[in-house]
């Protein structure tokens, strides 16, 4: 029976509800790679002030943290995504 195993709907409501899902597990993917590279920085900002007492160079350490955890995690997704996917087929 088509569509038995989705409740009845088509095929076009699942693909839609994986979309949606796809997107918002896209977005919360990103707002937790945002949220670690704000706190690497606050951390990283933080302890240069406990170190040297200096403002500026605590603001400028703490976005230079911010940016290398950006550029770490950008490297670690497109590794992650560029690696070659396994065929369903076996060997011949």
């Amino acid at each position: 029976m088509p569509g038995a195993s989705n409740n009845g709907r088509g095929d076009a409501t699942s693909t839609e509800e994986n979309i949606i899902l796809d997107t918002v597990r896209l977005y919360l993917e990103a707002t937790v790679a945002v949220a670690v590279m704000a706190m690497l920085g606050i951390i990283s900002g933080f302890a240069t002030v406990a170190l040297t007492g200096d403002g500026r160079l605590a603001f400028f350490v703490a976005a230079v943290a911010f940016v290398l955890t950006a550029i770490v995690l950008t490297v670690r997704l497109w590794r992650t995504t560029r690696m070659p996917t396994a065929s369903a087929e076996p060997p011949a």
